[in-house]
């Protein structure tokens, strides 16, 4: 029996690997057809990593952000956090050009069109919100919260005029809490507004307490990742 592929499955190869931080990877994947993928509405794709570099490795799905595409050229990049362990990061890591993986999706809702937004997350939301805020409407206002490992896993973002960001920084263990103080602030003042949105994602036990809260308001929180899982 043929295995069925996931939708928009394909394989694509990577062209170029480059470290943007200590804790970040990326990747630029080229590939056939990928205007499939070329789509504000779905950012996230999933990418058939093989564990091992033999010719017929066991292959893992893990969920990443398209952080970049252009259809026409053939390319995408994705940008990896590199924990300790895990077949994203560990792909990443070893990944040279030449290397192929599958590729299929896209998957996982953007933001919806408003004045407000509310975006926070960790490193691993990082590049989704690194997208997000160059697709936001430039008239837009609101708050950017991101917890980082330290200052120097931080990126420049490309925000409307009245976006702020607030980076919190894990290695100063006195920031930890306050990063889920600061949005439990921050959610409870935007649930006020009108005409908002809010974005959160990130580890399972930090995102689920806003979800209650957030029933009912257009607003979309994620568990990205669970600690103790790979």
């Amino acid at each position: 029996m043929t295995e069925r592929k996931p939708r928009g499955f394909r394989l694509v190869t990577v062209q170029a690997s480059n470290r943007l931080t200590p804790s970040m990877q990326r990747l630029r994947f080229t590939g056939r057809d990928l205007h499939h993928f070329a789509t504000d509405e779905n950012l996230h794709v999933r990418l058939h990593l093989p564990l091992t570099t033999d010719s017929d490795p066991e292959v893992q799905t893990r969920y990443y952000t398209i952080r970049s595409i252009d259809a026409e050229a053939g390319w995408f990049d994705v940008d990896f956090v590199l924990h300790e362990d895990g077949p994203g990061s560990n792909f990443a890591r070893r990944a040279a050009p030449g290397t192929v993986c599958g590729v299929s999706g896209p998957c996982g809702l953007g933001i919806k069109p408003a004045r407000h937004y509310l975006l926070a997350g960790d490193e691993t939301a990082l590049p989704a919100i690194a997208r997000i805020a160059e697709i936001m409407p430039r008239h837009a206002r609101g708050r950017i919260l991101l917890e980082i490992q330290a200052p120097e896993d931080s990126i420049s973002l490309d925000t409307p005029q009245d976006v702020d960001v607030h980076w919190f920084y894990r290695h100063a263990a006195a920031q930890a809490p306050e990063f889920l103080r600061k949005l439990s602030t921050e959610v409870a003042a935007f649930k006020t507004l009108q005409d908002r949105f809010i974005w959160i994602a990130g580890e399972h036990t930090a995102v689920m307490p806003f979800r209650p809260p957030l029933r009912g308001i257009p607003s979309l929180c994620v568990p990205y990742w669970r600690r103790g899982d790979d």
